[in-house]
C-alpha cells in the first residue's frame, strides 16, 4: 500500500467529521431541522444522502487504510454506518420534538449505505483504471 500517510489520516478525519456531523443534526429539535431544510426535501432523501457520504467516507478510509478486499470493504461498511444509523434514530427518540426509532429513517440510511460503499468501490476502480500506466514497449 503505498497511499500518502496524510491522505490515510485525513480519511479517518473524513470519517469521524461526518459522525460527529450526523450527532449534532440528530441534536436539534425537529422544529429546528424543519427550518434548516429551505429547499424542503424529503427527510428519506436525506437520510439517504447523508448516509450514502458516510459509507464512501468510511470505505475510502477502510481501503487506504487497510489491506482488505473491495467485497470486505463494502460489507464492512454497510453494516458499520448502517448501525451507525440505528444508534442516531435512539438517538433521536430522546431528542426534542423528533421522531426518533423511525424505520423507514433507518431504511433510507441502510440504503444509503450500500449506495455510497458501492460507489466507493466503482470510483476507486475508475481511478485506477484511468491512471494505470501502459505496458512497457506500448
Amino acid at each position: 500500500m503505498n497511499t500518502p500517510r496524510w491522505l490515510r489520516l485525513a480519511s479517518w478525519i473524513a470519517v469521524a467529521a461526518w459522525a460527529l456531523g450526523i450527532f449534532i443534526l440528530s441534536s436539534f429539535s425537529g422544529n429546528k431541522i424543519e427550518e434548516m431544510n429551505t429547499l424542503d426535501v424529503s427527510d428519506k432523501v436525506l437520510h439517504f444522502g447523508a448516509y450514502a457520504v458516510g459509507a464512501l467516507a468510511l470505505a475510502l478510509a477502510l481501503r487506504w487504510n487497510t489491506a482488505w478486499s473491495w467485497p470486505r470493504i463494502v460489507r464492512v461498511s454497510v453494516v458499520a454506518i448502517s448501525l451507525y444509523g440505528a444508534t442516531d434514530e435512539w438517538h433521536q427518540l430522546y431528542t426534542p420534538h423528533r421522531s426518533g426509532g423511525d424505520l423507514a429513517d433507518w431504511t433510507a440510511d441502510a440504503l444509503g449505505a450500500i449506495a455510497g460503499a458501492i460507489a466507493g468501490a466503482f470510483l476507486h476502480a475508475h481511478y485506477q483504471l484511468k491512471n494505470r500506466r501502459a505496458p512497457l514497449g506500448a
